[in-house]
């Protein structure tokens, strides 16, 4: 129950922010690319959007969409907000099916939180000891994902249009019906 009154009181704020705020256009931000992750020679990065300041900054990351085939960390959806509003937002690549399956998404998404864990404060100056989470249709399911993933678990989650079925073979089998 408290967790879906935090979801509802963040989706609320983010809306009223989201017209009021005038702060973005006064704001400097910077951008700042980072590898988290190599897997052969691929490297999987993520981009830290933070005011241009040293300020230590509430923090959330942007899980993209894209059912799992395409997308990448370039937009960061509702995270414009909040990075706005004066916090650091993370946007995270992880690798694409049908190359990669299910399981080693989710893998790459706990390691790229491990990553923000270990060296958010010092690299982009982000209080990383509460995380809000928000991603959009496959990043949506990923964002739930997290709730159960990621230790410690993140405060907040605030997923658009994700898949709410997380134990359902439906995303890890082939549909009985083609």
């Amino acid at each position: 129950m408290l967790n879906t009154v935090s979801i509802l009181g963040l989706t609320l704020c983010l809306l009223f922010l989201s017209s009021v705020s005038t702060f973005a256009q006064k704001q400097k931000n910077t951008l700042t690319t980072f590898t988290y992750k190599k897997v052969g020679d691929l490297e999987i990065k993520l981009d830290a959007h933070r005011p241009a300041d040293k300020k230590i900054r509430p923090l959330a990351v942007w899980i993209h969409g894209g059912a799992l085939i395409n997308g990448g960390r370039s937009g960061i959806g509702p995270g414009r907000t909040l990075l706005a509003e004066g916090f650091v937002v993370v946007s995270i690549d992880y690798r694409l099916a049908p190359e990669t399956k299910l399981p080693e998404i989710i893998t790459d998404v706990e390691d790229a939180f491990k990553w923000i864990r270990k060296y958010g404060r010092e690299k982009f100056q982000a209080d990383t000891s509460k995380i809000a989470v928000l991603g959009g249709s496959a990043g949506g399911h990923l964002t739930f994902t997290t709730g159960f993933r990621v230790k410690p678990p993140p405060t907040v989650l605030v997923a658009y249009w994700g898949y709410g079925d997380l134990i359902g073979t439906w995303l890890s089998q082939p549909s009985p019906h083609a």
